[in-house]
């Protein structure tokens, strides 16, 4: 059964998060099998603000308390670095306003592919991190430009990855899950996960 807390920054929330996420079997610490590799930590966009914080003190203090090193991934500060370091910036802004929207995106898209720009930079930060458990962020920073079911799909790594992700949360018939990323239905956003909900845990 799905936990539900009306605020994603409560005591209550943060506490079930944290109990669930130093899990030894989730983490695959001790002997354990971890238990799944991709995780999913929705919350409602308007609570942008509080889940920044939550994710902040999860990492910084709650986890580390209880042994866990917590790394955070930040999609959109990923893309930034990308963008300067290949010099696109000018070439971009340059095109922006002679484009349509979805001219750009699909520009973006190539620029930003999954498979050869994106995975591999998150699979370096990771490595980087020297971490336990790996949480993904700057996911509605980064939409539609990058597809966040894609990126999981493809991830190799060994630690488990908790995608922060700004939407509501479904479950298929089939037993499939889906997130509606801003509120915007999956049918429109390509929205499909396989990944296990944090509050279903």
């Amino acid at each position: 059964m799905t936990a539900h807390f009306e605020h994603i920054a409560s005591m209550e929330a943060r506490t079930f998060i944290v109990d669930h996420l130093a899990d030894d079997t989730l983490l695959g610490r001790n002997g354990y099998t971890m238990r799944h590799s991709s995780y999913l930590l929705p919350y409602p966009p308007s609570q942008q603000a509080y889940a920044k914080d939550l994710i902040e003190a999860i990492c910084t203090d709650d986890l580390p308390n209880r042994g866990v090193r917590a790394a955070v991934v930040n999609l959109y500060d990923l893309v930034l670095s990308y963008l300067d370091e290949q010099e696109l910036w000018v070439p971009l802004c340059g095109v922006e306003e002679e484009s349509t929207r979805e001219e750009l995106i699909m520009m973006l898209q190539d620029t930003l592919n999954v498979s050869e720009v994106i995975k591999p930079a998150v699979e370096d930060a990771i490595r980087a991190a020297d971490c336990d458990i790996v949480f993904i962020t700057g996911v509605g920073e980064t939409f539609p430009f990058i597809r966040t079911h894609s990126l999981l799909g493809e991830l190799e790594t060994d630690k488990p990855i908790v995608l922060v992700f700004p939407g509501e949360y479904r479950q298929g018939a089939d037993g499939s899950t889906s997130l509606d990323i801003l509120n915007i239905p999956s049918a429109a956003s390509g929205g499909y996960y396989r990944a296990t909900n944090v509050f279903d845990l």
